[in-house]
Parts: C-alpha cells; structure tokens; sequence
C-alpha cells in the first residue's frame, strides 16, 4: 500500500490545494501531555477569527484504525468557565461527519462535542461514551486532547466532514470563536457547512497504538455511580479492586487483550446490578437505539394543517402546523388515536422537528421505529408553533382550546366526539401536551389553563414561568405550591394527571428547573413522584452531560413516549 502523505502537499496555514486539511496515521498518548508523534504533524491554523478576539489557536489531526485524534492548542490569556452555558466558556468544539453525506440535519453519523480548558466534556450530539478527552492549562493558554473512536474502520483517502472550533469566552460571556471552516455560525445546526479532513500516511507495516480509553472511560463512568442505590454494587467493586490490583494500565506486560477482558467484566459487572425498591422510583436515561435513528420500512406521513388566529392588534395571523401520521393511518377506519401536541423551543418553529410532508428527520424516524417495534401504540404527535398570533406563551392556550386541538381532532380519527369544548374535556386522558426549553414554559402554563382538557404533560428542559420568569429556580417553593393548588382547585385526583419531566445536567434550563421539581416532591398530596405510575404520577429524568440540544431532547421523548395513555 502506497502512503498517500507524500502525494498530498499542504500550505502554510495546512490546507491542500482543493481546501481539505490532512490527518496522518499514528496513535497518540491522550493525557494533555503533547507527545511527541505530534510533532510530525503540520498545525493547521483556522481561517476565520473573529475580529474583536486576541486569543489565537492551531489543530492538529491524526487517525489509527479505530479513532481520529485531535490536539488544539488555544493561546489565551484570559480563561473562564463561568458560564453555565458550555459554549460560553473557553472551550474547543469538534463536529464530525463520519459519513460525509453533507446532510442538512445531524444524522446518526455525526457528532458535535465540546471541551473546555478544564476538560469538562459536554455532547450537543453523538454517544459520550465514544469520546476520551484530556486537557491541561500550560504557559499563555490551554492544550485539550480528544480520541474520537470511529464506527467504521478508516483507510487511506477516507475524506470526512469536519469543523474544528474555539470559544473565546471572558466572564460569563462568550465574545467570540474561532474556525476552521465555517464562516457561518451554523455548525451546531447543519452538518452540510463543514469542511473535511483526509486520512493519509498508513503504511503496509503500520499498526495502531494501544487502546485503554473505552475501558477508562467505563471506569469513569462507574466510580461516578451511587451505590447506594444498588443492592449487589459489591459485583462492581470486586471488579474495580481486581483491575487496580492488575495495575492494569501501567503494566508493562500489559496487552490489549488483557485491557478488553477487564473491560468485558466490569460491563458484565454493571448489568447485574439491582436496584433498591426506592432506588426503582427514578425514571433512568436510557440512549435512542442507532438501527432508531435509520428510516423505518414502516414510515408514517407528515400532513401540514392551516388556520387562522386572533393576534393582539385586533386582527388575524394566518399559521400552520404540521402533524405525524402512523403507518398505517386510514382515516375511514375505525380505529381511534392518541395525539400528543409537542412544541418547539424559543427562536424555532413549526417546522423544526418534523420539516414538512416527504420529509424524514430524526423524531419521525424514532416515532416509525418505535411504533414498528411495538413499543407504543400508535399515535398522533402534532407540532404547533407559538409565533405570530398573541405570541406569547402564557397566552398560548388561548389558541390550543380555541383553534388547535378543535382543528386537529376533527380533522383526524381521534378520541373526541366533536370540537366542542365538552368533547374534548371528555376524551382528555388521550391527549398529551410537552415542549422543548420555552416550549416546556409553555407546557407548564398548559397545566395551569388547560388542565381539564389534557391528562400528561412533558416539560423538557424549562422551568415554570406563571409566578416570574425563571420562576422554578428564582422562586421554587411559590411555584410548585401555584402549581399544586392549580392541581388541587381543579378537583383531579393525582392519578388524573401525569407530568414526565426532563433534562441533563449540562443544560442550561437544570439550575431552574431542578429547584422547581425537588419543590414539587414535597407536595405530596397532588405531586407522588416516582417513575412506577402504579404509585405517582410524576417523575424528573436528570442524564448526565445532557446539553441544551435537540439530540437530547428526541432521546427524553423515546424514554417518556411509553409512558403516555397507559394509565
């Protein structure tokens, strides 16, 4: 095999002649220490800065069989995490398109992950468990590492899509970033804007270095348990006992069939873990199978629906809102279906999640895959927006009640007998409401207004807003006790309503809506949480290093969707 490195030139600033940049076989030690195989490599030096940073950067790339390595460099003086906002501190950011189909939507191919000077990992997209990362502050600036473990094997002239970036924050704030690629600022959204590096220089005698990060990611991830929530966690720390014993990591006799094995049992060890009955309340996170993220050979439709709604100024707004039929829909049949109405979050829109008719985006094929496997029933998800009309999201059941829901459930076959606003209070343990960040605001006041009219309620990533805005986390105890007595006015029982609750530790909406939920818990005469609906009718699924993305966001819904209409 002909090493392609001598055929590639690149220029001063590492780009080829057609504008790629070129990753070089070799197996880097990931410890934030710079080896010296890095040393071989030319620094790639970004295009785009923006104009008001002095904080300056280099990347490096290199391959093996099993990963791609990344090694940045940031020269800044000034380095802060201040901010709860992971791209908002002084962070490198790494996209990926293992694929390179230059899709206009993250797919299960790509990834999108940020590092910051203290290396703290946070995943907008992909698998965390994929990616081991090292970072340390030197002289000027901050040195981050990264081993991303590849799902196919690469090869010489393998080209992938790639955007490399640094944030540059100071305080709270960021002030700008640095780029590789992307002039456009739409990376985090659309893969199709990423540049690509090219593998070269694996020679016929070239092998890949060892592996232990899997095995000490699985370990870090493992002392991070609370054992206390098992019966048997024992299992787990004979395991880690043996491996320190087996200095297994710095062994000089150690190979990467001794590191699989421990790797092997201490994965063993972790499935036979059983929990503790109180343990067993917590709704546990739980990843979207990939073969989910693929197209279904059993694919619902997307239908668009119009109307028009009174706006503050006296007049009108034309909308439209967009819903998803299961497979094997026929509207002249007498078959009977659910609807869950899933709102958007702020700055987005009606079309964000499903796109339109012919379109196939990530939660439609989770929802065809779900429904094919037999894991819900089929349903009807409806996606509404609350621009235009009042646009305002305390406002919104306004038009929910009065345009929405009436439309929708006429339009479809649908547990209501009609669109008056008896029928639909009639048939409401077969209607679902749920959003994303303002969209999970405009969940709560749903519960407020429109309690009669919906019996589970999905807030994802947001706190309530009905006493002040932020109002779960600024005042948790006045907003859960509102809430209650909203609860308690509407003379439902607890086990009348459901509300399934969401969001990652790393997101931005946790520090308010954490306070609001463990208020909530204390009001146990309207709020009994726990995740067995047999005893409560509430929980809260915290996961850890979930961000405020929408990957996280479709992955909340597959693990709360088989919880709807079954109580």
């Amino acid at each position: 095999m002909k090493p392609l490195s001598s055929e590639l030139t690149t220029d001063k600033n590492g780009f080829t002649a057609d504008g790629k940049i070129i990753a070089h076989f070799g197996s880097p030690v990931i410890d934030g220490h710079i080896d010296p195989i890095w040393d071989t490599v030319q620094p790639v030096i970004p295009k785009h800065v923006a104009s008001n940073l002095e904080t300056s950067a280099t990347f490096k790339t290199l391959w093996d069989d099993k990963a791609l390595y990344i090694l940045a460099e940031v020269q800044d003086q000034d380095l802060s995490v201040q901010s709860g906002t992971p791209y908002m501190q002084d962070s490198v950011e790494i996209f990926l398109d293992e694929n390179n189909d230059k899709a206009t939507e993250y797919g299960m191919d790509d990834l999108h992950i940020r590092i910051n000077y203290e290396n703290a990992l946070s995943v907008d997209n992909g698998k965390p468990e994929l990616y081991y990362t090292a970072a340390r502050q030197v002289d000027g600036g901050y040195v981050v590492e990264v081993r991303i473990a590849l799902k196919a094997k690469p090869e010489n002239g393998t080209i992938m899509g790639i955007e490399l970036q640094v944030n540059d924050a100071k305080g709270p704030e960021r002030l700008g970033s640095i780029n590789v690629f992307d002039n456009s600022g739409n990376a985090w959204n659309n893969p199709s804007v990423f540049g690509e590096v090219r593998f070269a220089g694996k020679t016929e005698d070239a092998v890949s270095g060892q592996n232990p990060y899997d095995l000490l990611n699985l370990i870090e991830r493992t002392l991070k348990m609370d054992f206390t929530l098992y019966t048997n966690a024992h299992l787990v720390s004979e395991v880690i006992t043996n491996l320190v014993a087996a200095n297994l990591l710095h062994g000089e006799e150690v190979n990467q069939q001794h590191i699989d094995r421990h790797y092997i049992a201490l994965q063993e060890a972790i499935g036979k873990l059983e929990m503790t009955e109180e343990a067993a309340n917590e709704k546990y996170f739980k990843p979207v199978p990939d073969e989910y993220r693929m197209t279904s050979k059993k694919q619902g439709t997307i239908e668009t629906l119009c109307y028009t709604t009174p706006n503050k100024e006296n007049g009108s707004d034309d909308k439209k809102l967009h819903v998803y039929l299961p497979h094997g829909y026929d509207a002249s049949a007498s078959k009977q279906y659910n609807v869950f109405y899933l709102m958007h979050g702020g700055g987005e829109n009606e079309d964000l999640l499903f796109g339109g008719p012919g379109q196939d985006r990530e939660l439609k094929k989770i929802l065809d895959n779900m429904i094919a496997a037999g894991d819900i029933e089929p349903l009807i998800v409806v996606t509404p927006t609350f621009n235009d009309g009042k646009n305002d999201v305390a406002l919104f059941h306004e038009e929910l009640m009065t345009s929405i829901v009436p439309l929708v459930e006429q339009e479809y076959s649908t547990y209501a007998e009609s669109g008056s606003l008896a029928d639909l209070k009639a048939s409401r343990e077969h209607r679902a409401f749920g959003g994303f960040s303002m969209g999970s605001v405009t969940t709560w006041y749903t519960f407020v207004n429109a309690l009669d009219y919906f019996k589970y309620f999905v807030p994802l990533s947001g706190d309530s807003w009905v006493i002040e805005q932020r109002g779960g986390g600024l005042k948790p105890a006045e907003t859960a006790e509102y809430l209650a007595d909203v609860a308690r006015k509407s003379g439902y029982k607890p086990q009348d309503y459901y509300i399934f609750s969401a969001t990652g530790d790393l997101d931005i909406a946790y520090p308010n809506l954490n306070p609001q939920i463990d208020a909530m818990k204390q009001l146990t005469d309207v709020f009994i949480y726990s995740s067995d609906a047999k005893k409560g009718n509430f929980y809260f699924m915290t996961v850890e290093g979930g961000t405020h993305a929408w990957n996280w966001q479709n992955q909340y819904i597959y693990g709360i969707l088989p919880d709807l209409f079954n109580h």
